[in-house]
């Protein structure tokens, strides 16, 4: 089955866009051969999850499968649920994880779902971890209520981490003309105010303790090329407890 266009995709939350080399997955530093962008958003997106003590882990706009095939590999993570849109995405990541060949153990730690991320969805409660890396900048601004509200008001997992890029860092790679962004499909790039008050803004409403981090190189004039938001549920007082609705609607 072909999948969908990849900028109608793009505005439903999903396909992470790895494949396609841009100027913006290759800081450049002197001195070293440079490791991916990409490589380094996986590393540090492991390193975090690691921390946090999440077994069970979702991927969100899993793209062609790339976290979840790093994350396969340890055994802390008993349950890997990939999410995308497009289904020819989830076709690639299949193959690329080689789901047909794993033995029945780690392909049940495996699962491959597609969904939009701007809407709420069941199957994605109970989680330990979320994972949005590359996801909102490919989301239209005013679609990201929706977004917010489907992973962090529904799904709720204790821990979410949100990656995107920092435009600031833009003006370090010749080879990106200025004022253009680092993919086609991007809606927008944000500097590290302007992510930083969206995640403390989401954090506030959701009740998430909200870390900030850098991924790649900092610059010390324009920072890192990737922004790292780390969200961690507060846990509930003790004694709270969740109203239920009365019929027709009213809370108990």
């Amino acid at each position: 089955m072909a999948g969908p266009d990849p900028r109608s995709a793009s505005q439903d939350g999903g396909t992470r866009v790895e494949a396609v080399p841009t100027p913006g997955e290759q800081p450049p530093e002197a001195g070293r051969q440079s490791v991916p962008l990409a490589v380094r958003r996986r590393e540090a997106i492991a390193d975090a999850l690691r921390h946090s003590g999440a077994a069970r882990v979702l991927d969100l706009g899993c793209g062609q499968g790339q976290l979840v095939s790093l994350l396969l590999k340890e055994r802390q993570f008993t349950q890997l649920t990939g999410v995308d849109v497009a289904m020819r995405a989830l076709q690639t990541a299949t193959r690329r994880l080689r789901l047909d060949q794993l033995g029945e153990r780690q392909s049940s730690r495996v699962t491959l779902l597609q969904g939009s991320l701007t809407y709420t969805d069941r199957r994605l409660k109970g989680y330990d971890a979320a994972v949005l890396s590359e996801v909102i900048e490919h989301v239209d601004e005013p679609r990201l209520p929706s977004l917010e509200f489907a992973v962090f008001g529904f799904a709720r997992p204790t821990t979410v981490l949100v990656t995107t890029p920092n435009v600031e860092y833009n003006v370090r790679w010749e080879s990106l003309p200025a004022g253009q962004a680092r993919h086609a499909d991007h809606r927008f790039e944000w500097d590290r105010a302007r992510f930083r008050d969206w995640a403390e803004g989401v954090g506030a409403r959701h009740g998430y303790a909200v870390e900030l981090r850098p991924v790649g190189p900092d610059d010390p004039e324009v920072g890192p090329p990737t922004q790292l938001a780390l969200f961690t549920l507060f846990p509930a007082p003790r004694g709270a407890f969740t109203p239920i609705p009365r019929k027709g609607g009213a809370a108990a």
